[in-house]
């Protein structure tokens, strides 16, 4: 009897040390989740790099500009960057090896969302400007058309005023403004202009003109990895063919 009355003891004093350790544990998980809750809600917005001590720092000190985008009512929240800034950033993404820039025929939309995950790496938010319509450029491929076309843009201080810049290596050798990017779409006589807007970072094509997000959509970033992938993969069998000959 006293045998079973003492292991009785044991199991009881064992549940209550259980408990005791769950809830110190508990109170560790909160007070190490009260740490990092800073960094956790402010992921995925304007002010991410707040809280990430382990975020590139390269710009940190870059100010943001509101730029208002009429076509679909939306304020767009861009870093301002110097023009030299603005083109060492350009020279650096343009020279990359993951994002198949020589294929300016399809696949604007991944090459646009990767250099946008890129800028953010480097602390530069971006947004997107869009040109929809009959656009047409001359490429080593040969005359190219698009019903629209979208490319990373952030601002750009020259002079006294604030411009929007665009990065787009398939077309341009640096960041160019807006004015110039679009320009170059509606050279020949048949292009027409239906619309152009911007939009955040996180929207993808032109189905997302008017939607509001505040972070990158999964499916988004897999079909820009698949997409970029597929066109390096022709642009190479391309290349190949030409140094055959």
């Amino acid at each position: 009897m006293y045998r079973s009355i003492f292991f009785l003891f044991l199991f009881l004093l064992n549940l209550i040390f259980q408990n005791l350790s769950f809830a110190l544990d508990t109170d560790a998980f909160s007070k190490t989740l009260n740490k990092i809750s800073p960094a956790v809600s402010a992921a995925g917005t304007v002010d991410y790099k707040g809280g990430c001590a382990t975020c590139a720092q390269n710009y940190q000190n870059v100010k943001n500009y509101s730029l208002y985008s009429k076509d679909n009512d939306q304020k767009i929240e861009l870093s301002i960057l110097s023009e030299d800034e603005a083109n060492k950033l350009f020279k650096k993404i343009a020279t990359r090896d993951d994002i198949p820039f020589g294929y300016p025929i399809d696949g604007c939309y991944a090459r646009a969302h990767k250099m946008s995950r890129i800028l953010e790496d480097e602390g530069i938010i971006s947004g997107k400007a869009f040109v929809e319509g009959k656009l047409f450029v001359d490429t080593k491929f040969g005359e190219i058309g698009w019903s629209y076309h979208v490319a990373p843009v952030v601002m750009v201080r020259k002079g006294g005023s604030v411009i929007p810049y665009i990065f787009d290596p398939s077309l341009f050798d640096k960041a160019v403004p807006f004015d110039t990017w679009k320009a170059k779409m509606m050279t020949k006589p048949k292009a027409m202009l239906s619309r152009e807007y911007y939009t955040n970072r996180f929207a993808y094509d032109p189905d997302d003109r008017t939607a509001i997000r505040s972070n990158y959509v999964e499916e988004t970033i897999d079909d820009m990895d698949k997409t970029n992938n597929n066109y390096s993969r022709i642009l190479a069998i391309y290349t190949a063919s030409l140094n055959k000959k």
